[in-house]
């Protein structure tokens, strides 16, 4: 088999071990998966999935590529007790499932929040995932068509907000100098744990974030309290791009900058002072002069914050 040869060339070695998770109700070509491979690497298991691309018969209308055109892998940290990874295998086999029923294709660079930890019942820090090209897998120009290697890295959540609210790329580069690879080890902390990176990250998103009109992110959710005021929640990554951004773009009266989430909308300008709006977008003004005092509400620390010139608004900054 073509991927097979290819894999076990490029980690120099055969295939260890194999999973079929296909779903029992599943027919073939059909999805999800055919199988999950793994090669022991060491001090990593290399998982890819079979089944994404066309593996003995071509269906896809186009010839350039195989199937969806990729496979998805993953770089999995070997544990101490040498147990297989069967939750990646699961994980993989649950993300090809949703990429078949909702025919959502992944791509370099996309993200995804996992909704509690990536691996079930531990108390790892990696709840999040990001899609990079395989660094150590060239694609493969298959019988059936061109096949890319899609891995999932596992990320911390707040990991997750600076790639929302500053450049994935730049947060898969800053993982890639500490670990080329990209393994998924369950045990790290987020690289934002250390104070020295954290200022790194926010020196890189405010010099290469210059030219942004807007800031879109993750975490952003606006809550009714009682009466007609309202509470403001962002997670840490996007508050700590929010401070600089507003110094930079708050520079005279009439200045905006828009902060855009999943389902609201935050304009913060310079005039008049007070906010207007409802669940979907709010407008919040602030003198020239309390432009700083308002960006130091987001610094990327936790917490509750208010503004004198905003009354009946509360700030909350999630890790």
């Amino acid at each position: 088999m073509a991927l097979d040869a290819h894999l076990d060339a490029a980690d120099g070695r055969p295939t260890n071990r194999r999973w079929w998770p296909r779903a029992a109700h599943a027919r073939p070509h059909q999805g999800p998966l055919d199988q999950v491979t793994a090669h022991h690497l060491g001090d990593h298991w290399h998982l890819v999935t079979y089944g994404l691309s066309e593996i003995d018969v071509k269906q896809s209308a186009d010839a350039d590529l195989s199937g969806w055109g990729f496979e998805l892998t993953m770089r999995v940290e070997v544990e101490p007790s040498e147990e297989e990874p069967t939750w990646a295998v699961d994980l993989l086999a649950n993300l090809a499932t949703y990429l078949w029923t909702g025919r959502h294709p992944f791509a370099p660079g996309h993200h995804l929040a996992l909704g509690g930890p990536i691996r079930l019942g531990t108390d790892t820090a990696l709840s999040a995932a990001v899609v990079v090209a395989d660094p150590a897998l060239d694609d493969l120009d298959g019988p059936f068509g061109r096949v890319e290697f899609l891995q999932l890295v596992g990320l911390a959540a707040d990991e997750l907000a600076w790639c929302q609210a500053w450049s994935t790329e730049g947060m898969v580069a800053l993982l890639g100098e500490r670990d080329p690879l990209l393994v998924t080890r369950l045990g790290r902390t987020s690289l934002l744990a250390d104070p020295a990176v954290r200022a790194e990250v926010g020196r890189r998103a405010a010099c290469d974030g210059a030219s942004l009109t807007e800031l879109r992110v993750g975490t952003l959710e606006v809550r009714r309290q009682r009466g007609r005021g309202r509470v403001i929640r962002l997670g840490a990554g996007a508050a700590a791009a929010l401070g600089p951004a507003l110094r930079r773009e708050l520079i005279g009266t009439g200045a905006s900058f828009e902060v855009v989430g999943e389902r609201n909308t935050l304009r913060f300008g310079v005039g008049e002072p007070g906010w207007k709006g409802d669940d979907e977008r709010l407008d919040l003004v602030v003198a020239l002069a309390q432009v700083d005092e308002l960006a130091a509400l987001f610094d990327g620390s936790a917490g509750w914050g208010r503004h004198a010139q905003l009354s009946g608004l509360r700030f909350q900054v999630i890790p």
